[in-house]
């Protein structure tokens, strides 16, 4: 009994050691993607200062792609912090899908890029959805894995919390698939359509709030 419960002190350490090592470098590749957004935001060479008000208006585009990008991938890595706060354990699985998420992560910039430099094409728009629906179902499935295929969270964990992280990145990704269909016919009004992502967010946590007190 006694040997069991020290071995069991041994593990837990060194799985605490390893959730912070992946934390970690999880934070780095979200640092480093939300500070390559503001690349691609070039300053404008003017050869007449009269001209850079207008350059700036002209640049509009990329200022609005930079600041949705920078609030939603600031989002995501909150998401993300606040999953890991609930890991207990992480598996081989575990680093593969966050690996994946990652990925996704870094393709944000060039994809942020395309939509504010291409702003009146489908493409560039949907492009950037898709990129962004790859995301939260990536999420989506971190999550699940961890606290539902596998068991990585406490076991204490609020059944309402495990479904409210799950319904929030799924949410995340019908609006976007939303907004890429709505992108065929509209493009101003597909861009729009990311403001759902505030009332989808305060409607979910209220319902938590709600289902945990």
């Amino acid at each position: 009994m006694v040997e069991n419960e020290r071995e069991r002190d041994n593990i837990e350490p060194e799985a605490a050691r390893g959730i912070e090592r992946v934390n970690g470098f999880s934070d780095a590749v979200f640092a480093v993607a939300i500070t390559l957004l503001i690349l691609t935001v070039v300053v404008p060479e003017v050869s007449d200062i009269g001209q850079l008000r207008q350059e700036l208006l002209d640049m509009w585009p990329k200022f609005t792609g930079f600041l949705i990008s920078f609030a939603i991938i600031g989002s995501f890595w909150i998401g993300h912090h606040a999953m890991f706060g609930y890991l207990r354990r992480c598996t081989r699985t575990l680093l593969w899908i966050n690996l994946l998420l990652l990925m996704f992560i870094v393709l944000l910039p060039f994809s942020t890029d395309l939509m504010s430099e291409y702003n009146g094409s489908e493409l560039a728009v949907i492009f950037y959805d898709l990129n962004m629906i790859a995301v939260t179902l990536a999420l989506s499935f971190l999550w699940w894995y961890a606290s539902y295929r596998d068991r990585l969270v406490d076991q204490s964990l609020h059944p309402a919390v495990r479904r409210h992280l799950l319904l929030n990145y799924l949410s995340m990704s019908l609006v976007f698939a939303a907004s890429a269909a709505v992108a065929l016919f509209n493009i101003p009004a597909s861009q729009y359509l990311y403001l759902a992502l505030i009332p989808c967010g305060q409607f979910l946590n209220r319902r938590v709030r709600k289902e945990t007190a």
